[in-house]
């Protein structure tokens, strides 16, 4: 059958951390046979995004047309918005995939909302307990929760937040979540060497400890990212064979104040962002990771790599709770404290990940079909 005559399933894709975690289930999706799978993403991470999507071969991609004037989060709200309700109005779109806490994802899941179209929230049920932290990622996932019809919630935890706030039961299903089955299937290629782990190994004599350091959300800029780059600084003056590598979010709110504080350190590597399997091969190669990233917080316990996570709270304590991470802040005492500890006791052992079986992607297309009344 012709793939136009099929039942359309719209995946919304904005950022690339989105990319990553839906690439799984547009390969799921698509595999399949029983729909029409179209990607179309709204240009909130623009090239990083589709470049993240080509890593799983997954180039066929529609843009979503919009008139952004400004990166404010009312002006991003307000464009992704007409820009989907004229996509939904000349479109026979029969589900739409909305994933995680993005301003994207929300305005995805309004728009379905208002054009009377089933929606699915990928990585429902993440709770922080504060809406001001994270912002605005925290509101946005509860309302997206609220808009959508079906939620598919990573872990148990997740399902239980759900419930706690009245989703009905038939509306939850606990998948995984599907960023271990991209690491999986990154995993699963022969990965390309980590020049950047090589180079900095290669370039010392004796043992060289190294720390991947990543940091960018928005309740992290200004005071608190400087705080986090003192501490890295202040780190690789305590142990004179540690280097840190951190890959620089383009926003000039995280790269300016980066590169103000860490540009002149020596062993400090200030990288462009990475592609997905050079940073996968890093968080396997790394001794310790710091880290504001909710992703890395579910990647990382695929190969024992510690975590510390530079927020006050997650929601994702399953890593806390098994083991693999510790919520240490933005003080730059307690993160090099905390380090310190972490490097001496090692990387970690036996334990298995928390956040899922690599098969997230194969259930939420077979809720899709089923929604559908596809058999």
């Amino acid at each position: 059958m012709n793939s136009s005559s099929l039942p359309k399933v719209t995946c919304l894709v904005g950022t690339r951390p989105e990319a990553i975690k839906m690439a799984p289930v547009i390969l799921a999706v698509r595999q399949c046979g029983k729909v029409h799978c179209e990607v179309l993403l709204s240009g909130q991470h623009q090239a990083m995004a589709a470049e993240a999507l080509g890593l799983f071969g997954i180039h066929d991609v529609v843009w979503l047309e919009t008139d952004l004037a400004s990166f404010s989060l009312a002006d991003q709200a307000a464009a992704y918005l007409e820009g989907l309700g004229r996509y939904l109005s000349h479109t026979s779109c029969a589900y739409m995939l909305v994933h995680g806490d993005t301003t994207t994802g929300l305005i995805g899941a309004l728009a379905a909302f208002y054009a009377h179209v089933p929606v699915g929230h990928v990585e429902a049920g993440l709770r922080s307990g504060d809406m001001q932290n994270p912002f605005p990622e925290e509101a946005n996932r509860v309302l997206i929760d609220r808009l959508c019809d079906h939620l598919f919630a990573p872990t148990e935890g997740a399902a239980a937040n759900l419930r706690q706030e009245g989703c009905a039961t038939e509306r939850i299903e606990v998948t995984g979540n599907t960023v271990v089955d991209a690491v999986r299937l990154i995993a699963a290629r022969a990965p390309r060497a980590c020049t950047l782990s090589d180079l900095s190994r290669l370039s010392m004599t004796g043992s060289t400890e190294l720390v991947l350091l990543t940091a960018h959300r928005r309740e992290n800029w200004g005071t608190p990212l400087r705080d986090i780059c003192r501490a890295a600084r202040d780190l690789v003056r305590a142990r004179e064979n540690l280097w840190v590598v951190m890959p620089v979010h383009p926003n000039p709110a995280v790269k300016l104040i980066v590169f103000e504080e860490l540009g002149d350190v020596e062993q400090v590597i200030l990288t462009d962002p990475l592609d997905y399997d050079s940073l996968i091969a890093l968080e396997r190669d790394a001794d310790l990771i710091l880290t504001d990233s909710g992703g890395i917080q579910e990647e990382a316990p695929e190969f024992g790599t510690p975590v510390l996570v530079l927020r006050e709270t997650t929601e994702r304590p399953e890593a806390v709770l098994a083991g693999f991470a510790w919520v240490i802040g933005r003080k730059p005492e307690d993160i090099v404290s905390a380090a310190v500890k972490a490097l001496d006791a090692g990387r970690l052992t036996g334990g298995t990940n928390p956040f899922g079986d690599g098969k997230a992607a194969e259930r939420i297309c077979a809720r899709v079909l089923q929604a559908l009344k596809i058999t």
